[in-house]
């Protein structure tokens, strides 16, 4: 796994970072196209994306990401906010 992540105020800005960076590279689209209010939903990931994604941001942010983390927390600003309090 990557070694983790800097902590606030970096933390919040590499985790973003990484989340469009995975995101970006399912969807096969530049990092400038995902927004990060957008739910997953609405940017096009399915069920079968998501659990994808879950091992990919796992590698690119250190930190253990759920399926129902991302169910709960339904776009990257939410799924960021949740995963800079643990």
């Amino acid at each position: 796994m990557a070694s983790r992540l800097p902590n606030p105020p970096g933390r919040r800005t590499a985790l973003t970072t990484a989340a469009v960076a995975a995101i970006a590279d399912l969807l096969g689209v530049e990092a400038a196209a995902v927004s990060t209010s957008v739910p997953f939903s609405e940017l096009g990931l399915g069920s079968l994306q998501l659990a994808r994604l879950t091992a990919r941001l796992e590698d690119a942010m250190g930190v253990e990401v759920s399926l129902t983390a991302l169910y709960d927390n339904p776009d990257i600003e939410q799924l960021v906010e949740f995963l800079a309090m643990r």
